[in-house]
């Protein structure tokens, strides 16, 4: 971690980034999302992995096995990407939030630089960053935002 990052006690739920991973027919692809968390140079956050009532349950948790004692994992009917998601709000402890698709990855610094950048600017509530799109797609290797580019101030 970097020495200048202005955070408060690295012990207090202020400093505490809960990541909640939705789950819903995930099982080949969620190991990956999971390793890039836990390879995170931001050392302060809990894991919320939420089974949205998925098909592949079964393969999940065998996935999900030797990750059990790191992560907080709920099953529950299916209720959407939405509803996994507020599940795992409610479950969360920490000051920040931070959603992470289960077929996505971060780089190391990700959690790093966002809460840095949340701490130096008190008056933002939210940042996001550009993705690098991969897998078996047209896209693979274009930025997201040149894909689909926002619309207004970002």
């Amino acid at each position: 971690m970097n020495p200048a990052s202005p955070l408060r006690s690295g012990n207090d739920s202020a400093d505490l980034v809960s990541v909640i991973i939705p789950a819903y027919n995930v099982a080949p692809f969620i190991k990956e999302a999971l390793d890039s968390v836990f390879a995170q140079t931001y050392p302060h956050y809990q894991v919320i992995v939420v089974n949205d009532g998925s098909p592949d349950t079964p393969a999940l948790e065998q996935v999900l096995t030797p990750y059990m004692h790191r992560v907080t994992y709920i099953k529950q009917e299916n209720r959407g990407l939405a509803g996994a998601r507020n599940t795992g709000l409610r479950a969360a402890t920490g000051g920040l939030i931070a959603l992470l698709d289960a077929d996505d990855l971060w780089t190391p610094d990700y959690l790093e630089e966002q809460t840095r950048f949340l701490n130096e600017h008190p008056e933002y509530d939210l940042v996001y960053s550009n993705a690098r799109l991969f897998g078996d797609t047209v896209y693979d290797g274009q930025e997201y935002t040149a894909v689909c580019p926002s619309a207004g101030e970002a």
